[in-house]
């Protein structure tokens, strides 16, 4: 014992508290045995902190319970360092997008003439005109008319002069500087009829000025209230086009290498071993106006929508420029893919033949409106992919009025008493296509169990024009393309009926015929909202026609594509109406 206490005070005297302990030792002469280890501890250690390699002994001095206890607050704690990191990440940083990547879009069909004067006569064209030049305004991705290459603009108190300021410092493709002169020439060549351009027929008639280098003046014949809709087409480059002529301008080069001003330019094209095109590839245009993000754009070209559809599904595209609602089914990759279903400017119906015995007593055509549930019909044929139509003008439109949904709405109970006794006998005609066939057994359902005998007549799409043109029909399945503006003067006046017209209803009605009149005349916007409001409480109490629906574009893109936004288009190439906000790559920064 006497050995093992010297040994002790040897120690102890070599450390920081040797002295304090062995005057305590000796005084005391002995030390409880928990004080004496206590010391022993701290004196060889000058930390009350347990160090790294210390911590692996926890275990012996633990019992189990303590352990588990232990182990199950670190994890807790972790969790909560981890959660309070990402809290902290979120509110303090968010992902911006970048320039860079590349986009590939399958598309059903070649292009042939990527010509403003040509394009909008094929989806494909257009599509690739809309991405390669720019247009005085253009229609984003909600429907909605915007300006493009226009800075700002004035109209005359008479509404017939439209005076443009177009962009400083726009630049073609070749970096040459897109002035007036550009506007001018372009305009000229659409009302050219030797140049037999489709966008003539709505530009005849009107005179276009240059002012200066940067301003043009348009002068109209009459006001037309929805005329800069017309002004949507692409601007071409007279340094390219000038000298061109009629006969030769099909066979330019330059209607399939294009230079334009619009977000993408032309990098390259790749063709089959048998020369058909393969793809285009685009790649994005510097000197935009508007800042671009998506480096590379390819559009690659199939013969039909399995072909497309397939390449999408075995990751080989990034997007589909459409998918037909019969090809829903088709599509495998649902996860990883964000679909878009964009309201078409379209309103499909049941149009009456008014001068058919039956169907020229209005209280006869409101009861088979009211035998009809829209949603139920949407529901069962389309998978509520469509929308409720419930007037001649579109939902998203700004002079669309929401009360016109009160009238005729379904009931199925009234429609049966004003219909018992009629013994009504009508002949259903459809275009078999794009389900019609399926819509026409539904409608033949809902008049059927309110006592009307139906007869259901599915045509050809090369059948409907004479079809149509002869009114060989009690009432027809058909969809109307109405445009972005609320003008549908050429649907619903009577001055449109008969067999050259699109008032295929022969519908006349003296204050709509007024009130259709002014609307597309008036200058300012609230009287037309007003004039076209009150016209449609008109044709909806009048029922010329059932409103069913409007179709949907289905839009898809893998989710790698970010910014996209839109719920409705004029055109299919509307959809990139506002391609400058989609992106794929990204970094971190901080948010403010």
């Amino acid at each position: 014992m006497s050995s093992l206490k010297n040994k002790i005070f040897d120690f102890f005297k070599k450390t920081k508290h040797s002295l304090d302990f062995f005057l305590f030792f000796k005084t005391s002469g002995r030390l409880d045995q928990v004080d004496i280890d206590k010391k022993l501890v701290y004196s060889l250690s000058p930390r009350k902190i347990p160090t790294t390699k210390q911590f692996k002994y926890l275990n012996k001095f633990l019992s189990p319970k303590e352990s588990l206890i232990l182990k199950i607050s670190l994890v807790i704690l972790f969790l909560n360092i981890v959660y309070l990191g990402v809290i902290f990440f979120q509110n303090n940083f968010k992902n911006s997008p970048v320039f860079g990547g590349t986009y590939i879009e399958a598309t059903v069909g070649y292009p042939r003439l990527i010509n403003p004067l040509y394009a909008i006569s094929r989806d494909v064209d257009n599509d690739l005109s809309r991405l390669i030049y720019s247009s005085l305004f253009s229609y984003d991705s909600f429907g909605v008319l915007q300006n493009d290459l226009v800075e700002s603009f004035t109209i005359d108190s008479e509404g017939k002069e439209y005076q443009l300021v177009i962009k400083e410092g726009v630049k073609w493709h070749d970096n040459e500087i897109l002035t007036s002169d550009d506007v001018v020439f372009t305009f000229n060549l659409i009302q050219d009829e030797k140049f037999n351009s489709p966008l003539r027929s709505e530009l005849v008639g009107i005179k276009v000025e240059k002012i200066n280098e940067k301003t043009i003046k348009f002068i109209l014949p009459e006001p037309y209230a929805p005329f800069l809709d017309l002004l949507t087409f692409g601007i071409m480059p007279q340094h390219v086009w000038q000298g061109v002529s009629a006969d030769t301008i099909i066979l330019n080069d330059s209607n399939l290498k294009p230079i334009g001003s619009g977000p993408y330019k032309i990098k390259t094209l790749l063709k089959s071993k048998s020369g058909d095109l393969k793809e285009y590839q685009l790649i994005a245009n510097l000197d935009y106006y508007k800042e671009v993000y998506i480096e590379n754009l390819i559009i690659r070209f199939f013969s039909n929508n399995i072909e497309a559809i397939d390449s999408f599904n075995n990751n080989q595209v990034d997007g589909l420029s459409a998918l037909p609602f019969v090809n829903k089914d088709d599509l495998l990759k649902r996860d990883s893919v964000n679909t878009y279903n964009l309201i078409k400017p379209q309103i499909v119906g049941l149009f009456f033949n008014l001068n058919k015995d039956g169907l020229k007593e209005v209280e006869i055509r409101t009861a088979l409106a009211k035998a009809i549930d829209k949603n139920d019909l949407i529901n069962n044929v389309y998978g509520n992919a469509y929308q409720v139509a419930s007037g001649p003008i579109l939902k998203n439109s700004f002079a669309y009025n929401s009360e016109v949904e009160n009238i005729n709405n379904y009931s199925k109970v009234e429609a049966a008493e004003k219909l018992a006794g009629k013994n009504l006998k009508i002949k259903l005609t459809a275009i078999n296509i794009n389900g019609n066939s399926r819509v026409a057994e539904q409608i033949k359902s809902y008049w059927e169990s309110v006592g009307v005998s139906v007869e259901i007549d599915l045509i050809s799409l090369e059948q409907a024009a004479e079809t149509i043109k002869k009114r060989d029909f009690d009432v027809i399945l058909y969809g109307q393309l109405v445009g972005g503006d609320p003008d549908v003067y050429a649907f619903w006046h009577s001055s449109q009926a008969g067999s050259q017209g699109f008032n295929i209803s022969e519908y006349k009605n003296d204050e709509a015929d007024k009130l259709l009149s002014e609307a597309r005349v008036a200058t300012n916007e609230l009287e037309r909202i007003e004039k076209y409001k009150a016209f449609q409480n008109i044709v909806n109490t009048d029922v010329p026609v059932i409103f069913l629906y409007s179709p949907s574009y289905t839009y898809v893109q893998n989710k790698k594509v970010k910014g996209f936004v839109g719920d409705a288009i004029i055109s299919p190439a509307d959809r990139f109406g506002q391609i400058n906000d989609w992106y794929i790559k990204t970094k971190k920064i901080k948010a403010k």
